[in-house]
């Protein structure tokens, strides 16, 4: 059995009571880890697991279930159920020093899609809101230093990757990222419009070019909607990221929110050391 499995005997090595549907995810856990079925494959239908194991569909339901929990496997709406295809791409939360500046240094999510040759696909749309609401613990307009009764204008992402040019894989985004600024010092540029836009020219172009940023990251359960946008099943963990940048002078002027899968998914920051 695969190492996933819970122990198959109790103490003095009676065997234990197993649920028949945690027995065939231990079957279909090891076709999958054996190589058997490999990332992106079909997996057997309910009806053929059903016939060929003389159990219910409750049962089948329950194993895939357990597996879909795992992250080794991923329900698509009338197609059935399939191996996932774990990330090809390392999610970079920092830029090491020496690559080129740019809105990389903001966010290096588009630079890391397209090093490894992933297709992004990306849903905008824009708003105005009261600076009152609250990110990650904090409201909005204490991290951009706003007064009480300020609007921020947020460009809100969904992100998702192709990477197989099928739509396995691509049932849900790969991570959400808003974007807030302060309404009066964008509302009258290219980040007021759902079309493509780079926070860090056009901040640049204002005169408040970005010279570095603090990170708050934490693990937390996702919410109902962030479940139904990235596909996740019923209790999933996802990593919430929120990234207040400033310009020269120390002051911030963009506050990026971001959730992202935390199935199978690799984030890597650099840190380089001053030298003597």
């Amino acid at each position: 059995m695969a190492g996933r499995s819970r122990a198959a005997s109790g103490p003095g090595g009676v065997p234990e009571r197993r649920d028949v549907y945690e027995r065939l995810a231990d079957e279909l856990r090891a076709s999958i880890e054996s190589g058997e079925f490999g990332p992106g494959d079909r997996l057997p239908s309910t009806l053929d697991l059903m016939e060929r194991h003389g159990v219910a569909n409750l049962t089948v339901r329950g194993a895939y279930r357990m597996l879909v929990e795992e992250g080794l496997v991923e329900s698509v709406p009338k197609r059935g159920f399939y191996v996932r295809r774990q990330s090809r791409a390392a999610w970079r939360l920092n830029v090491a020093e020496g690559r080129k500046a740019g809105s990389a240094l903001l966010d290096a999510w588009p630079a890391d899609v397209a090093a490894a040759g992933l297709t992004p696909a990306l849903q905008v749309s824009v708003a105005i809101e009261d600076a009152s609401a609250v990110i990650a613990g904090r409201p909005l307009g204490e991290r951009l230093g706003l007064d009480a009764g300020a609007r921020v204008l947020v460009r809100r992402t969904i992100r998702s990757v192709d990477q197989s040019g099928d739509v396995v894989g691509a049932a849900g985004a790969d991570s959400l990222s808003d974007e807030y600024f302060p309404y009066d010092l964008v509302a009258d540029t290219a980040l007021a419009a759902p079309g493509p836009a780079s926070a860090y020219a056009v901040l640049e172009r204002a005169g408040r070019r970005l010279r570095g940023h603090r990170d708050e990251l934490r693990p937390r359960v996702a919410t109902a909607e962030e479940r139904r946008l990235l596909a996740l099943p019923q209790v999933s963990v996802v990593l919430e990221l929120a990234r207040t940048a400033h310009d020269g002078d120390g002051v911030p002027v963009v506050v990026v929110h971001q959730v992202r899968r935390a199935d199978g998914a690799t984030y890597t920051y650099d840190i380089t050391y001053p030298g003597r």
